[in-house]
């Protein structure tokens, strides 16, 4: 492992450094706030395998992503119209796609050119067997022409970038004039970070090797060139299921027997909007 001991943001040489977790040590720029793991894996990508969308940890990857399809695609859904209200509809690129789920609900709501990219062999080999137009890697190894996309899409994908600025620069020359940019990202300032202290979910050692606050987004795209840069806290529309597999973290015995409990239920289905401490950010290309 090669530590980094740059910001991935500002290239700042000045930060400290502090135990998020347990055993977890990130730095933290001096200059603009950026947190990072300067120490992260040798090869990300071989965590991406079948056993990252079922598994029974309850913090990394998906307990079971086939569960979870039916309440996804409301989120996807959401997103989608927002996009669509404030863009329109357009050629739509989602990086780090998983199993298709948002490139079905797009193709459901009518939009016509849609494409996704992702870097697990197992997601992108179930994703075409979908029938869904997908490539296999990551955007620094496809080669994508200049002005090919309106939309492009990273939804809880940035987090898991060692090289942020370098991959929005990418994005930034594959989308046409006045094209768009959608992030997703855990938002290590958020209420719930500031709340759960090192118990804050979203800490992922190995996984997760980027934290971003609204204002170091602010300062990640700007770095890439994108204009119009706008940022919010965001929701998920969870099921009572997938939030009990999930507080199993916090208090294993409790969750499990509740999960039993409601899981011969029809409660298990029930879903509704939850701000789970995430942000999102758009960016826009200059014309």
């Amino acid at each position: 492992m090669s530590e980094f001991l740059k910001c991935p943001i500002c290239r700042g040489k000045k930060f400290s450094k502090f135990w998020a977790m347990s055993g977890y040590r990130l730095a933290r720029c001096k200059n603009c706030g950026m947190i990072w793991d300067f120490f992260p894996p040798e090869n990300l990508q071989a965590q991406y395998d079948k056993r990252y969308f079922i598994n029974e940890n309850p913090k990394g990857g998906y307990a079971n992503y086939f569960e979870g399809m039916a309440v996804n695609k409301k989120t996807f859904s959401n997103r989608l119209k927002k996009i669509e209200k404030r863009f329109g509809k357009g050629k739509l690129l989602d990086v780090g796609c998983a199993l298709g789920d948002c490139l079905k609900e797009a193709k459901r709501l009518g939009w016509e050119e849609i494409e996704g990219l992702e870097i697990s062999d197992y997601a992108y080999k179930f994703a075409k067997k979908r029938g869904l137009k997908v490539k296999k890697g990551a955007l620094s190894n496809n080669t994508y022409a200049k002005n090919s996309f309106d939309i492009v899409l990273y939804q809880d994908v940035i987090e898991h970038v060692i090289d942020p600025v370098d991959e929005l620069k990418r994005v930034y020359r594959i989308l046409k004039p006045e094209g768009l940019i959608y992030l997703v990202t855990p938002d290590v300032e958020g209420l719930w970070s500031k709340l759960l202290g090192p118990l804050w979910y979203h800490y992922k050692p190995v996984e997760h090797v980027t934290y971003f606050s609204q204002g170091t987004m602010k300062h990640a795209l700007k770095n890439a060139g994108f204009n119009n840069i706008k940022t919010a806290k965001t929701y998920h529309i969870l099921s009572l299921g997938y939030i009990m597999n999930r507080l199993r973290y916090y208090a294993p015995n409790l969750f499990d027997f509740m999960l039993k409990i409601v899981n011969s239920t029809p409660l298990i289905n029930i879903s509704f909007k939850a701000f789970t401490g995430e942000l999102e950010a758009w960016g826009q290309k200059s014309n």
